[in-house]
């Protein structure tokens, strides 16, 4: 049964009874294959020739924790410890691969108070950063890291 067909039997059924229904003749509409042109006061886009859509990304769309990669512990006078960022972005648009993007984070932990450093991400993919050394007051000390800014240089 044809969508139309099944439409009107829908509609049919819908009526109350005693109700009459008439339906003036329609001309054939043309079938899906043709395309028809679509007079507009406004111009259309053509979704073929648009591009996908990207995200502009803010600081809440990343997560980030920061794996150590080496600690030195001095008893109680505390530690010496090299941090690098675990970035992972959780926008729901994709980035756009052609854009570079400066994501500015902040390191928490450090007896001299929070470290602010900068990853450069590109291809939507691509980090480049350097790890940071901290220095702990106490080996117990919990070190976290957290997107503050993002921000597109090209």
């Amino acid at each position: 049964m044809t969508t139309r067909k099944l439409l009107a039997a829908i509609a049919l059924t819908a009526l109350p009874l005693g109700t009459a229904c008439t339906a003036a003749p329609r001309a054939a509409a043309p079938s899906p294959s043709v395309s028809t042109p679509i007079v507009s006061p406004e111009p259309v886009s053509d979704p073929t020739t648009e591009g996908p859509a990207y995200a502009d990304p803010r600081p809440s769309d990343f997560t980030m924790k920061l794996t150590i990669k080496r600690k030195q512990c001095f008893g109680s006078a505390g530690c010496n410890v090299d941090v690098e960022p675990d970035l992972s972005y959780e926008g729901i648009l994709p980035i756009d691969p052609d854009k570079t993007y400066e994501i500015t984070y902040q390191i928490n932990g450090d007896e001299s108070g929070p470290v602010i450093e900068t990853i450069s991400l590109t291809n939507g993919t691509s980090m480049e950063y350097y790890p940071s050394s901290l220095s702990t007051a106490s080996s117990r000390t919990k070190i976290t890291g957290k997107v503050t800014d993002v921000a597109e240089t090209n």
